[in-house]
């Protein structure tokens, strides 16, 4: 209910007149010679009116390629009307993407793009556009219907999720060390050929799925379900994750709060390499028009297959903040702090990292840069190695979405990862580049 609600104040206070201009159409594509662009439009209005879509649509089509730049994001505004008074909401938001990929900064067609992202279940992406919308400036009283429609933004989808698969060429795919022998407190070490650093060509496949069902006007009841599997020739080193969750979703004003319980199994090489049972909280609030804090805990009872001595509570805290900068700009910066405990002293560690995200769209494409770094240290020294473990890590993500040639709702992704671990003990030390050739997809 309050979707549309939002919509009809959205669009009572934001509609815009559009000016005239001649405009010469092809005949073959069903337009007639010497009308006006606003001509056109009010033909194209009757036709629809009447549930002539079609041919709406073939009239609003032929204006998208008119010279004029007004002419051509008012045709992809009513073309995305007529998508979604068709049923086709997914086909409404492709052609709204389009007309904001050459005027980010028109307030009207983003914020109805929030609407429609929040009807087919994207809550982060609607939350997302409005920041967009913010960030592009939005007169007091359109900001004012904003500010509630953010405050009562919900997902309603009941059922959805997300598919990335890539063919991930890796420098260092079991990320280890280059080094042949290591010193020990015993003698030196010769590693074997699979404990070095070894490269390969990998299938890595990322899937999220969802569902929800309503509890009460406040309350839905959410279950997640992922999994992440990075295979390679060599399956000795393939890594598979699968994390199962559920729990609650309240809304409490504009804060949004998840308590879920969560049950994780991880294998390497084909082997149980872990079992994981806990729960979490995320906290999501919107601080104003532009920003929004996202915070979440997690305590994971970690129990590891062939590692008795490493199992023990693993506590996890992290914090985000999201602005949008302008319409086109927007950035994310977090922090991280992490416990793993441990039987053994020097296998149990404290890590705490920082985050920076930034991403920039340029027409169809988007491109962003994300820089990691992290410092860990055990609570006592390796038998083995008679020092205590200290790393430094850093990682640099560069990547690019290549939305102008998306097919059937797959966008390319290009993405490079470079990263470079400094340890006390040398098989903690590596460097690795990963270059991910991806195709994704939200549905």
């Amino acid at each position: 209910m309050f979707l549309r609600v939002a919509s009809a104040l959205l669009l009572a206070v934001c509609a815009a007149p559009v000016l005239a201009q001649t405009q010469d159409c092809d005949p073959a594509k069903g337009c007639a010679q010497g009308l006006t662009a606003p001509q056109v439009f009010a033909i194209a209005e009757r036709y629809a009116a009447a549930k002539r879509f079609a041919d709406a649509e073939t009239l609003l089509k032929g204006l998208t390629h008119d010279p004029n730049d007004d002419y051509r994001a008012e045709a992809r505004f009513r073309l995305a009307a007529l998508r979604e008074a068709q049923g086709d909401k997914q086909g409404a938001i492709e052609w709204l993407k389009t007309l904001l990929d050459e005027k980010p900064d028109a307030g009207r067609p983003r914020l109805e793009l929030a609407r429609l992202l929040a009807a087919t279940g994207d809550e982060s992406g609607a939350r997302r556009e409005l920041r967009r919308a913010g960030a592009a400036g939005l007169p007091e009283d359109v900001a004012r219907v904003v500010d509630r429609f953010a405050t009562a933004l919900r997902s309603s989808r009941t059922i959805g999720g997300s598919i990335e698969v890539a063919i991930a060429p890796d420098s260092n795919i079991n990320r280890a060390t280059t080094q042949e022998r290591v010193d020990t407190v015993v003698a030196p070490l010769t590693l074997s050929r699979d404990a070095r650093a070894t490269s390969g060509v990998g299938f890595s496949l990322s899937a999220q799925g969802f569902a929800r069902g309503r509890i009460t006007d406040r309350i839905d009841l959410l279950s997640r379900a992922s999994v992440r599997a990075d295979l390679y020739g060599k399956s000795q080193f393939n890594d598979v994750v699968m994390t199962l969750a559920s729990g609650p979703e309240f809304r409490l004003d504009a804060a949004r709060v998840r308590p879920a319980a969560i049950a994780q199994r991880r294998w390497f090489g084909g082997d149980l390499y872990s079992e994981s049972f806990g729960g979490s909280v995320n906290v999501l609030k919107p601080l104003n028009q532009v920003s929004q804090v996202e915070g979440e805990l997690t305590l994971l009872q970690s129990n590891y297959a062939r590692i008795p001595a490493q199992d023990g509570l693993l506590t996890d805290l992290n914090v985000a903040y999201d602005r949008a900068i302008s319409p086109r700009f927007s950035v994310r910066v977090g922090g991280r702090v992490t416990r793993q405990d441990a039987k053994a002293d020097f296998l149990s560690t404290d890590s705490v990292g920082v985050d920076l995200l930034a991403s920039r769209a340029f027409g169809k494409q988007l491109g962003f840069i994300q820089l990691s770094g992290f410092r860990l240290g055990a609570k006592g020294k390796d038998p083995l190695f008679g020092v205590t473990r200290e790393d430094k890590r850093f990682d640099v993500t560069l990547g690019l979405i290549l939305r102008r040639f998306t097919w059937r709702g797959l966008a390319p992704l290009i993405r490079v990862i470079h990263s470079e671990s400094d340890s006390t003990i040398p098989i903690y030390d590596f460097k690795r580049t990963r270059v991910e050739f991806a195709l994704s997809r939200e549905f």
